[in-house]
């Protein structure tokens, strides 16, 4: 189990250093730190490879909740209502909403990783529903780093005959 952990360690400081240092060199908004939201979502869920496209989905769709709460807040602020007052009925209400639609309705569907979508929405929110390409890229950078950091490790490690999986190894 150490040793597993040890070299995805290794394999996590080695990528995450190289994704900095590259991401610098991207010609859209510097949103680097909206990386280390997404990862930890993708590692507290196991980082699962064939969950990617379901967190992939998610992140879309946290987005456009991201851009639905922004716009009635707006709205209710715009008709007189007060900010505090609009953040408490928008937030509460989307936020009942978001969770039945992805927990009841399409949980068994690709669009069914509410983690990801609220770490979206708080995106959205920090650059007020602007720079949505650049919030997508950089969080799918996130998710795609922390697959990168567990499949790597995972080819590293499965050479000595030892454990393959960060859960199982885990434990």
């Amino acid at each position: 189990m150490k040793t597993y952990l040890f070299k995805l360690s290794v394999v996590a400081g080695v990528l995450c250093g190289l994704y900095v240092y590259l991401y610098n060199y991207i010609p859209m908004k510097n949103l680097l730190w909206m990386t280390f939201v997404a990862l930890p979502i993708y590692f507290g869920a196991g980082a699962k490879r064939e969950e990617f496209p379901h967190f992939v989905t998610s992140l879309v769709v946290g987005i456009i909740w991201g851009f639905i709460y922004l716009k009635l807040i707006g709205l209710l602020v715009g008709a007189g209502v007060g900010a505090n007052i609009a953040l408490l009925l928008v937030v509460g209400v989307v936020t009942l909403i978001m969770c039945a639609v992805h927990l009841c309705i399409t949980g068994n569907t690709w669009a069914n990783k509410l983690p990801i979508m609220f770490g979206a929405v708080a995106s959205m929110f920090s650059q007020n529903g602007e720079s949505a390409g650049s919030i997508f890229l950089t969080l799918f950078g996130g998710l795609l780093l922390a697959l990168l950091i567990v499949e790597g490790t995972n080819v590293i490690h499965k050479p000595l005959g030892e454990q393959t999986s960060q859960s199982s190894s885990a434990n």
